[in-house]
């Protein structure tokens, strides 16, 4: 790490979330898709927006920062197939309207654990890297709160630019455990 983690490092990282969360999503909430496709659309490019939001923060701060991106993107792909495609999860059996928040709670704490383990995947050299698995769960799924505020609101951009700060603001302060504690050596061959 060249650069410090501290709370500025917080707040870039919470700020870079809510711009990555809410820029992309923004072209796919228009009337010629349905809502499922809306709901698909709207996720896949709010990953891909904080995957390049948190590898723009972690850049200079932690040295295998150019994997972050690729394991991001794959983790966040896989999360959403499972989600949508996967019958015996329940997401699409409720999409005439929009899905129950408990509903919510448990699909996107699949999707972030499985964000989580490819990510930590470059986080576990350090002390602390098990934290992460438990705050990306924790963050995705507690971010559908502030999804559901901006639909109860009737604004797109509200309820992603919300989701985006509450999952930046908890994984922000897991990057920084994470990033300070000190790194595991490996044991020496006798």
């Amino acid at each position: 790490m060249s650069k410090k983690v501290g709370w500025s490092f917080w707040w870039l990282w919470t700020i870079a979330h809510v711009i990555g969360s809410a820029l992309l999503p923004l072209l796919v909430w228009q009337d010629p898709y349905d809502l499922r496709s809306r709901i698909f659309l709207n996720e896949i490019l709010q990953g891909i927006g904080i995957a390049f939001a948190q590898s723009i923060v972690l850049r200079d701060r932690f040295t295998k920062e150019g994997w972050w991106l690729p394991l991001t993107l794959i983790g966040w792909t896989i999360g959403m197939t499972l989600i949508f495609f996967v019958p015996s999860l329940s997401i699409h059996n409720h999409l005439a309207n929009f899905p129950p928040i408990t509903i919510l709670l448990s699909d996107f704490a699949i999707i972030g654990a499985i964000v989580g383990i490819c990510q930590w995947q470059l986080l576990k050299p350090f002390r602390s890297g098990g934290l992460w698995l438990l705050a990306s769960t924790i963050a995705l799924s507690v971010s559908v709160v502030g999804l559901q505020l901006g639909y109860m609101a009737k604004s797109a951009v509200l309820a992603t630019a919300l989701q985006g700060a509450i999952y930046g603001a908890i994984t922000g302060l897991a990057a920084i455990k994470v990033l300070r504690s000190p790194k595991i050596l490996p044991k020496a061959r006798k």
